[in-house]
């Protein structure tokens, strides 16, 4: 009688692997279209906006610093930062931020009354 209940165990059918496979390629699909795909879209566009900059366009930095570029040399570019016209600094193409003027408008305050 003990080896009944041995033999009902033994008769279950074992697990299948393809619900795991399916949770498993969900998974992987969510991440790529949430993390992986935006973040490579962003790259391709600060690459193109990298390889559009040319002499006479105003630049951001990523350090924050606006100037304007003056000449380029393969991936160097030699940026004219700020109003003095003779610091002249030469930074990789890498470090543009983007192709913007800066704002030099003031604003003044509407709390002071």
């Amino acid at each position: 009688m003990n080896s009944l209940p041995i033999l009902a165990a033994g008769a279950e059918a074992s697990p299948s692997i393809v619900p795991t496979l399916l949770i498993y390629g969900a998974l992987f699909a969510f991440m790529w279209f949430v993390l992986i795909r935006p973040q490579r879209k962003r790259q391709k566009e600060t690459e193109s906006l990298q390889s559009a900059v040319k002499t006479g366009d105003p630049v951001l930095l990523h350090s924050g610093m606006f100037g304007k570029v003056v000449d380029t040399i393969n991936d160097v570019l030699i940026v004219e930062l700020g109003t003095n016209k003779s610091v002249r600094v030469p930074v990789q193409r890498s470090g543009v931020a983007s192709i913007v003027e800066p704002d030099l408008s003031i604003v003044k305050d509407s709390d002071d009354e």
